[in-house]
């Protein structure tokens, strides 16, 4: 092997240190400063965290409730004995505090950036409790499967699950996802509360993934009997995507399939 292809502990230690550089973000607020680490949810969003000095030697670490929010939305029901205890166990694990849904833990001056590693990593464990939310899984089984039928009548196999690239280092899974002339990425909205932020979210989303790729078309389904979109969010939905619609309006989504061929 030549020197030229040789891995140092200094080209390791620079590709890692300038990976970190290139993530994190850094904003001021009133509050104090809200930053990036290089940890993300399951949903592919880097986790943001809050630093603010309440005493001249004391620092409180919050997610400002996003992370268990971000499980609610999910249908997460985080008040059951059962996810509580779940909870009980990864808080002390990681050294985590909870109040009014907020997860937070005090620091002391001079600041450790392990302890801030570690509660990031806490976060994240805690959003894991995602896979634990077996009990929509009948009701998700009637959309995900009216949808699998539409595409298999109009001749498509799509991927599930597929990646999309948001930035060179984030991804995104979409349920399913048809490469085509008109490449299509079918999202099914799961959430059962706070439509308005998670369909902000994709809004995002969808604007970065549509400058990725050139002529992508994004569809997004819901259920229109047990979820009541907002003005707000169903305008997100129908600026954003090819079509926004309940996934049993079949002939709007065959319709818009076959636009797209």
């Amino acid at each position: 092997m030549g020197t030229e292809t040789t891995l140092t502990s200094t080209d390791l230690r620079n590709l890692l240190t300038s990976f970190w550089n290139e993530v994190l973000e850094i904003e001021s607020t009133p509050k104090g400063l809200l930053f990036t680490m290089p940890v993300s949810y399951p949903d592919g969003w880097q986790v943001v965290l809050e630093l603010s000095q309440k005493t001249p030697k004391g620092f409180r670490l919050s997610d400002r409730g996003k992370t268990l929010s971000w499980l609610s939305a999910q249908g997460q029901n985080i008040g059951t004995e059962a996810m509580r205890q779940h909870l009980r166990r990864l808080c002390a694990e990681h050294h985590l505090m909870e109040e009014h849904g907020v997860l937070y833990r005090w620091l002391e001056s001079p600041l450790d950036a392990a302890d801030i590693q570690v509660f990031a990593e806490g976060l994240v464990a805690i959003s894991r409790l995602e896979i634990l939310n077996d009990h929509r899984a009948a009701e998700e089984d009637v959309a995900d499967r009216t949808v699998q039928r539409i595409f298999s009548d109009a001749g498509l196999s799509p991927k599930r699950k597929h990646q999309l690239h948001v930035t060179k280092e984030r991804k995104v899974a979409v349920d399913y996802f048809v490469e085509q002339r008109r490449s299509i990425a079918l999202q099914i909205l799961r959430t059962r509360s706070d439509f308005s932020g998670t369909m902000e979210k994709w809004g995002f989303r969808w604007k970065e993934l549509k400058s990725n790729y050139d002529g992508l078309a994004p569809i997004m389904l819901y259920d229109r009997n047990a979820q009541i979109i907002d003005p707000y969010s169903r305008h997100i939905g129908e600026s954003e995507c090819e079509l926004f619609c309940g996934y049993d309006e079949t002939d709007r989504i065959h319709e818009t399939l076959a636009a797209l061929r």
